[in-house]
């Protein structure tokens, strides 16, 4: 079942503890995965809910949760590997199969040998996937209970309810415009429905919080630090680490505060290589396995402050070593897009690299160069049984290229991001062994007399 607005775990807990205050009917803006009428069942709260959205997953799934019909049929022009999947014999199997058709969306367009596998690994398990999602919803009607779902816009809900203040209301507003269209692109490509007539709102949609400003209670989750918010309702009462230099905020009416920061424990590492000591080239590269403990120690000691070191959820953690001295460190994970390369295969994403201080030039080429080798492909893959074609990464900078990547990977795009670009880069994974990948930083980059 899809996670599209999900909320992330710390923000459930948090919003757990508020919910168990909650004493008035509460309007939800923004029922996205309906977790917060599961959030206040769970605590005991027994009065209405009322929960509006405007995209047709969360339409879908709030028609079967309120026990009303919802019209949605194929779309005529609908592609080829889409057809047949909707199923709208019923509002429960309708909820399903947009559920999961939605867990298809990085896949459904079939640019690539990958994703054409993806797709019919789908559509061959798609009775079985129907099953369990039906069991899945079936059960989360039942611990959910009564509770009101109108598809129509959030704007439209509060002015009608905006007489009676002694509400709560819960809000999640979109961080971007446009935000259904882009999330919904496969829904509008297979299927056809009336949507209701919205006003788009975004996070800086400042009526938005001036209509919610009148009422009693609120809750509002934002995913940015909005300063021209905390002017019409507060400062944040809650700040919560949801990973790689994001927080979330929440805003609230009469609750307690919460700041809470990622603590991850760290752990001593392998001897690291002098940063007075210079390589000669006779030295011998090597590998070796880290714990996260021992990968948040390095980030502590060598990475930017800037950067969330404490977000160690890689599946491969690696010290690049010469004489079994560290000069660095790689996490790998698998990718969670499958970028339009020239070549089809999978892809693994290089999630953090860094080399250690040394007066030994573009140090940290070497140990991407070793991070490219066939023995790390050969740990990635035997640990995710399955064999990767490529390894890709993304830097960002001031500048139109990274000169840290340059030369040994090949620059897929580049996306301006906040005064920054995104620099995306990709390169084939174990063409060179260790030795060969030490031999070329010497013969290229070293300098050695």
């Amino acid at each position: 079942m899809s996670f599209i607005g999900a909320i992330a775990a710390s923000v459930r807990k948090v919003l757990a503890d508020y919910a168990q205050q909650v004493t008035t009917p509460t309007l939800i803006i923004g029922a996205g995965n309906f977790t917060v009428p599961s959030i206040l069942r769970s605590v005991g709260f027994n009065g209405r809910i009322l929960a509006c959205d405007v995209s047709l997953y969360s339409s879908a799934l709030g028609a079967y949760l309120s026990d009303q019909e919802i019209t949605v049929s194929e779309n005529k022009d609908c592609p080829p590997q889409l057809r047949n999947l909707l199923d709208n014999s019923s509002p429960l199997t309708l909820a399903a199969s947009i559920a999961l058709m939605l867990d298809l969306r990085e896949v459904w367009k079939c640019n690539n040998a990958f994703q054409v596998r993806q797709m019919e690994n789908a559509r061959e398990q798609w009775k079985y996937l129907m099953d369990q999602t039906c069991l899945r919803l079936e059960k989360f009607k039942e611990n959910i209970g009564s509770i009101e779902y109108q598809p129509r816009c959030g704007f439209s809900l509060l002015r009608e309810h905006i007489e009676n203040p002694d509400q709560t209301v819960f809000a999640f507003p979109p961080t971007y415009k446009r935000g259904y269209e882009r999330l919904e692109s496969l829904l509008s490509a297979a299927c056809q429905w009336q949507p209701p007539v919205y006003e788009e709102m975004t996070d800086k949609s400042l009526e938005l919080y001036e209509l919610i400003a009148r009422f009693g209670s609120y809750y509002v989750v934002l995913e940015k630090d909005l300063p021209e918010v905390y002017a019409i309702l507060g400062e944040p009462v809650a700040v919560l680490p949801r990973g790689l230099e994001r927080e979330t905020y929440i805003l609230a009416r009469h609750a307690p505060t919460y700041v809470i920061r990622q603590v991850t424990k760290s752990a001593p590492v392998p001897r690291i290589w002098s940063p007075t000591r210079k390589i000669v080239g006779d030295e011998e590269p090597s590998l070796v396995l880290l714990s996260s403990r021992q990968t948040t120690r390095l980030k502590e000691l060598y990475m930017s402050a800037r950067v969330n070191y404490t977000s160690n959820a890689a599946d491969l953690m690696l010290g690049v070593c010469l004489d079994g001295q560290l000069i660095g460190m790689g996490a790998i994970v698998p990718s969670a897009h499958a970028w339009k390369l020239p070549e089809p295969g999978l892809q693994a994403y290089l999630m953090a690299d860094l080399a250690v201080p040394s007066q030994n030039p573009r140090l940290s080429k070497l140990v991407l160069g070793c991070l490219l080798s066939s023995e790390a492909k050969r740990l990635f893959d035997e640990k995710k049984l399955a064999r990767h074609e490529f390894l890709v990464t993304t830097a960002f900078s001031h500048h139109a290229q990274s000169m840290k990547y340059r030369g040994l990977f090949k620059l897929h795009s580049r996306i301006p991001k906040n005064g920054m670009n995104a620099l995306n880069y990709y390169s084939k994974w174990g063409s060179d062994d260790l030795k060969s990948s030490f031999d070329k930083w010497l013969s290229k980059y070293a300098n050695i007399a």
